[in-house]
């Protein structure tokens, strides 16, 4: 197998929607700097955030930060979370469990764009049939990830809204949302990369047959 060949800037492609997929689909809590939305609150004088992720959220406070456990689907009761003896914390309660599943579409996505990467490198092997593969699935995984990224912005963009208006309460979008969106770009443009490789890319070195051809036409054999 060539490490260089037609297929590698398709399989780079996917390998890339890949790794992007899967940093979201394991953001917060495993990943903190990945999330899709920050809120941020204040208490008693006390300053505190929370981030969501796909499989959970991070309530952060003055004496430390705690995670939910992850799961998928989740449902967030801050009163609950940071204590019902304290009924003059104002923070929204904006995440249903309900919605939250929907973020499951993130870790298909995921799963469907692995699966490609791997027909993406048997391509090296055997170009047509891995390219093929590769490509279809990935235009069906461009689908799901459209739709993952579109549900992002209509729950977290509406969630960020009611936020806002919340006397002490802000929110900002986090990059979950741009990974996505460009993880769905690599994946829409596949058959593109795929095709770029086999117009751009030769394919190199020669069969031993076609080798043997070729120095019968040059009289290179002698019997």
């Amino acid at each position: 197998m060539r490490l260089i060949g037609p297929a590698t800037p398709g399989f780079l492609a996917t390998l890339a929607a890949c790794v992007l997929l899967g940093i979201v689909s394991f953001c917060v809590p495993y990943f903190k700097s990945v999330f899709f939305l920050k809120a941020g609150f204040q208490a008693n004088g006390q300053n505190g955030t929370i981030t969501f992720g796909t499989l959970g959220f991070c309530l952060e406070l003055g004496n430390g930060t705690t995670c939910s456990k992850p799961q998928v689907g989740y449902q967030l009761d801050i009163n609950h979370l940071v204590g019902d003896n304290n009924p003059n914390i104002q923070i929204p309660q904006i995440a249903v469990r309900w919605l939250t599943y929907a973020l499951v579409l993130h870790i298909i996505a995921f799963c469907l764009a692995l699966l490609s990467a791997v027909f993406g490198l048997l391509a090296h092997v055997c170009e047509l049939i891995g390219a093929c593969f590769s490509t279809c699935i990935s235009g069906f995984t461009s689908t799901i990830t459209l739709l993952a990224f579109a549900f992002d912005i209509a729950l977290f963009t509406a969630a960020k809204s009611r936020i806002n208006h919340v006397d002490s309460g802000s929110a900002t979008t986090g990059n979950a949302m741009w990974l996505t969106l460009a993880a769905f770009l690599l994946l829409l443009f596949t058959g593109c990369f795929y095709a770029f490789g086999s117009c751009c890319i030769s394919s190199g070195g020669s069969s031993p047959r076609r080798k043997k051809r070729q120095d019968m036409e040059y009289g290179k054999i002698s019997y």
